[in-house]
């Protein structure tokens, strides 16, 4: 069935384009937003979602000719002079020499939706110089610092917010996101208790207190606030995000019995098919699924296959083996227990979103492509032993994507420190699993 156009929506709006816009300008358009909120490059995120379906209905309608065509009879012409018109072109006529606080932050949206987001954070802030009352630029800088992982600089902007006016749900509510992705979630539950006694209507400050509370192993709590939260988006007609809240309220609200029928084999089996093959895409929704336990209990099944994997790999190779066999299925276990205690002590400089059960699960979906890739050598027949080496590389190459991938999905930590983190953490664990080794080999 074709899909019905609704017109009470402006899509030139949307896609920000004018309405005498060419084919070529909407799909332009079209890509730099659909790049910006694809639901893949913003999981579990059900505003984006929604915003990407929005955005999809647009370009449906206005890059087929009949379609525009029809839609056009049915919205009024915007005539250069016109209201709407001017808001589409103020942000462009200050990009070319802004002078007032409102050019400049016209400006920073711009920059914003092209993910310039240092530009736009540049832009806001010259906006605050000019009015240092201008609350609106502030929450406009929050979201940039927060999308970029300034954690402090969004609880400074919001500070900032509270002084001229505290009242402001959505300073309480970036304050609240902040404080969750630095790992107070506590105090991240203060602030969106803020924000929602100052709206009480505010489905994002629901969604994000019910995770919380599911954080705590608070359920019954985190229920309610899911649940609530599904109400206001069906509400909002946000039928994408109603689904998903509905679908996690759901997942949350199953008979503890049915959740863990399947045991902790079950879990795993799961989270591999999940992450392995897909750590970019697959990894976040596996770890989503379980709590605290199974986080763990998962983490340390991987650990001991890795474990397993390990040692078979090294007797199927027919290298002289000195020690029993169980020494060194111990040995093999050196390298996840280094990446755990490694993990422990970054976590705790850093100040990193995470606790033991997330570091446990990290380090076992970390170490098992590297442990994987040491069967696939025991296949190699001794004359052939210089296969050994693409297959460590792979092997180290996929664990430290995976690593990477964990970082970034799991623990919220913006690339640039994920990335050191990542071969801070490699290069430590293996000079440790290392010396551990030939210790115990000596």
């Amino acid at each position: 069935m074709a899909r019905a156009e609704n017109y009470a929506e402006n899509y030139y709006l949307i896609l920000g384009v004018p309405q005498n816009a060419s084919g070529k300008e909407i799909k332009l358009a079209f890509r730099r937003l659909a790049r910006q909120y694809h639901p893949d490059l913003n999981p579990n995120d059900p505003i984006s979602a929604e915003r990407f379906k929005q955005i999809s209905q647009a370009y449906d309608v206005l890059s087929d000719t009949i379609k525009r065509r029809r839609y056009d009879r049915r919205i009024p012409l915007q005539q250069p002079g016109s209201k709407a018109s001017s808001t589409q072109y103020n942000a462009s006529r200050a990009t070319a020499t802004p002078k007032t606080a409102q050019d400049f932050y016209n400006r920073g949206i711009l920059r914003a939706q092209t993910k310039e987001y240092r530009q736009a954070i540049d832009d806001y802030s010259e906006a605050i110089k000019l009015n240092p009352k201008f609350v609106d630029a502030y929450l406009k800088r929050c979201e940039m610092r927060y999308k970029m992982g300034d954690n402090q600089g969004v609880l400074n902007d919001c500070y900032e917010v509270f002084a001229i006016d505290p009242t402001v749900a959505k300073a309480h509510y970036y304050q609240g996101r902040a404080r969750y992705s630095l790992g107070y979630t506590q105090p991240a539950i203060d602030s969106y208790n803020l924000a929602i006694a100052q709206d009480k209507n505010y489905p994002q400050a629901h969604y994000y207190r019910g995770l919380a509370y599911k954080e705590l192993q608070s359920m019954a709590s985190a229920v309610d606030d899911l649940t609530r939260a599904a109400e206001l988006f069906r509400r909002q007609k946000n039928f994408d995000a109603y689904r998903r809240t509905k679908k996690t309220v759901s997942e949350l609200t199953k008979n503890k019995f049915i959740r863990h029928k399947g045991n902790v084999v079950y879990d795993f089996l799961t989270t591999l098919g999940l992450s392995f093959f897909n750590p970019g895409g697959g990894l976040l929704p596996a770890f989503s699924r379980l709590e605290n336990q199974q986080l763990t209990e998962v983490g340390l099944i991987y650990g001991l296959v890795s474990s397993l994997c390990f040692a078979s790999g090294y007797i199927m190779t027919g290298l002289p083996l000195s020690l029993p066999v169980w020494q060194l299925f111990l040995i093999g276990l050196i390298p996840f227990i280094t990446l755990i205690f490694i993990a422990i002590i970054a976590r705790c400089l850093w100040h990193y979103r995470g606790n033991l059960a997330v570091d446990i699960f990290i380090a076992g979906v970390a170490i098992a492509p590297w442990a994987f890739s040491a069967v696939l050598i025991g296949f190699i027949p001794r004359s052939a032993l210089s296969l050994m080496i693409p297959l460590v590389l792979l092997g180290c190459s996929y664990s430290t994507m995976t690593l990477q991938a964990s970082y970034t999905q799991i623990l919220n930590i913006t690339e640039a420190k994920a990335a050191l983190t990542v071969a801070l953490v490699l290069i430590i664990s293996i000079s440790i699993s290392y010396s551990a080794i030939s210790y115990l080999i000596a």
